[in-house]
């Protein structure tokens, strides 16, 4: 059995509610429209290379759309 990755198991969290919520960071745009077309063998390298970011900016876009509830572990 192959053992998903951290990436792997975070979805979109399509019912998340957009009451209030800040707008998304540019960082946070790229990484969200990576995930919706990326749903396997997600590493942050081929994130940083696609959305033409550091680790560091993909990883801090990352945790701010966990922490607005974009994405989530499934």
């Amino acid at each position: 059995m192959n053992q998903l990755t951290f990436l792997d198991r975070l979805t979109v969290n399509v019912d998340s509610d957009p009451t209030g919520r800040r707008s998304l960071t540019r960082e946070e745009t790229f990484v969200l429209g990576w995930f919706i077309h990326h749903s396997t063998n997600r590493t942050y390298s081929e994130m940083a290379r696609e959305c033409k970011l550091s680790l560091e900016q993909c990883r801090g876009a990352v945790l701010g759309l966990r922490e607005i509830g974009l994405l989530r572990l499934s």
